[in-house]
């Protein structure tokens, strides 16, 4: 059972890594990724943690769509770093940046999205990053495209700074 299970295993790993593989990113991109990401992107190793790309609607005012690309920077014990580009239809390549929400409300905008994830169906980002390993502390926030406006908007933040070894839910900072 433990054999088939680990076979199982192996194999969606390796689909998931030729799919990765697969996934063309514009030039563009990558030297704009490699510029932010020097010690996980360079040509000769060719590995990038998380290569995911996403067709993202256009509006009433720019109908075109455009492709989102999520690729990974760094990796740590418990927690990754993804940064977030936008192509539109010609090409032009933008950072996402969106909003965290810190410790007495602060505000700060960031392209480090940690453990970032897009869902297409619901078209919002997560983040999530834990304090420590445990899980006892950390922060996650969900943006939601706004195809209007072409950015991430704030949906809802939460944020646990103390490390205190509870298990709990970390505590809602922001909901619009």
């Amino acid at each position: 059972m433990k054999t088939s299970l680990l076979l199982a295993l192996a194999v969606c790993l390796g689909v998931f890594s030729v799919m990765a593989d697969a996934l063309e990113i514009p030039t563009a991109v990558l030297e704009r990724h490699q510029a932010s990401c020097p010690d996980f992107t360079s040509p000769e190793r060719g590995e990038y943690l998380l290569k995911e790309s996403f067709t993202l609607p256009g509006s009433e005012y720019s109908p075109k769509t455009k492709t989102l690309y999520l690729i990974g920077c760094e990796m740590y014990a418990y927690n990754s770093l993804e940064k977030a580009y936008i192509v539109d239809s010609y090409g032009q390549v933008t950072n996402v940046s969106v909003v965290e929400v810190g410790s007495e409300g602060s505000l700060t905008a960031t392209s480090d999205l940690m453990g970032a994830g897009f869902d297409l169906e619901t078209l919002t980002l997560g983040t999530f990053s834990k304090g420590r390993g445990m899980g006892d502390c950390g922060s996650n926030a969900t943006y939601k495209y706004d195809s209007k406006i072409e950015k991430f908007v704030l949906i809802e933040a939460r944020l646990k700074e103390a490390c205190d070894g509870l298990e709990t839910d970390w505590p809602l900072v922001y909901k619009k």
